[in-house]
């Protein structure tokens, strides 16, 4: 049986694909065809090559998709808060009118860009918060969007 769809395990595979790969800051950061899953990447790639990890097979049906779906959103949340230092307030997206997923993908990519960041760092952040975050008890069925 393979292990249960969470927020940590989303994050972990984000620490380990930095890790493995590198951090890339910059302009010119988009180079279609060159990335791939070798190449440095920022904190939002990373993150998304995390959830890539995790995904299920496309071949599982039912109640598999809506726990991933929920842990895709709940280890946003959790990376985008710890990097923060607190929970976004729904103000900050409210007032730039933007949704709460653009607005939180916006942070990662812009906290990993900082001058001096590493891909220890972004690691680090990343490990920091798939143990702080405690939604995962929510995973193993369907719940709710965003905490």
């Amino acid at each position: 049986m393979p292990a249960p769809i969470t927020p940590a395990r989303i994050l972990n595979a984000a620490a380990r694909h930095i890790e493995r790969v590198g951090l890339y800051r910059g302009d010119h950061l988009w180079q279609p065809g060159k990335m791939g899953d070798t190449a440095p990447c920022n904190v939002l790639h990373a993150w998304e090559q995390g959830v890539r990890a995790v995904r299920p097979h496309r071949s599982v049906k039912g109640e598999a998709w809506t726990v991933f779906h929920h842990a895709i959103t709940d280890s946003l949340a959790a990376m985008s808060d710890h990097v923060n230092g607190r929970r976004v307030s729904p103000m900050r997206w409210l007032e730039l009118n933007l949704d709460q997923r653009a607005y939180r993908r916006t942070m990662l990519w812009c906290w990993g860009d900082e001058p001096g960041r590493t891909a220890e760092e972004a690691a680090a952040a990343f490990r920091s918060a798939a143990t702080l975050d405690v939604s995962d008890r929510r995973h193993r069925r369907a719940g709710t969007p965003f905490r």
